[in-house]
């Protein structure tokens, strides 16, 4: 059976804030590009904080990278009712995969179920994650690496830190994973 790959990822305010950026690319077997996504809004405060505070860490690091993505959604809703259509229009008949999921991606599809974005069903069934793989780990970028299929990081607006860069990543890492082990497990 011939099947999509869904890859998606986000940057949030610190590991366990508010995503403020996502993206995704969809895949033909064939590895015809299908369909991609990438979207930004400002970082807003959670519901128990009184105003934003930008976690130090994406401070320093993400946002920096992030100036040349353009901020094309008012709210975190907004974004996420945009990154639910595109998955809905995509998800049906591919392997929906992201690399260390929890908590930033799951975190996607919990808070659009909390505003009605999707229904009860509507969630990745199931949701691959590539870090349960030994070969990849912790680490698509080691993996990648280490296979020379590292995507060019000067391809992605901010980089390594453009979530389609790290969607990008884990698709190659889940491609060659599925090719070189799967294949080899055929009796």
């Amino acid at each position: 059976m011939k099947r999509n790959i869904l890859s998606f990822d986000a940057e949030t305010n610190g590991l366990y804030g508010k995503p403020f950026a996502v993206a995704g690319i969809v895949l033909a077997e064939n590895g015809t590009e299908i369909a991609r996504f990438v979207g930004r809004c400002p970082i807003e405060k959670e519901d128990w904080e009184k105003e934003v505070v930008i976690n130090s860490w994406v401070a320093e690091n993400v946002m920096p990278q992030m100036a040349g993505i353009p901020e094309k959604y008012g709210s975190y809703k907004d974004l996420l009712a945009a990154f639910v259509d595109f998955y809905m229009a995509h998800k049906e008949g591919a392997d929906v995969i992201v690399h260390m999921g929890v908590p930033v991606e799951a975190r996607l599809f919990l808070d659009a179920r909390k505003m009605d974005l999707i229904g009860d069903f509507d969630g990745p069934f199931p949701l691959i994650d590539i870090a349960a793989f030994p070969e990849i780990g912790t680490s698509v970028d080691s993996y990648n690496a280490k296979h020379w299929i590292t995507p060019d990081p000067a391809e992605f607006e901010g980089g390594t830190h453009n979530p389609l860069y790290d969607s990008v990543a884990a698709l190659n890492a889940y491609k060659h994973w599925v090719r070189e082990y799967l294949q080899s497990w055929q009796i």
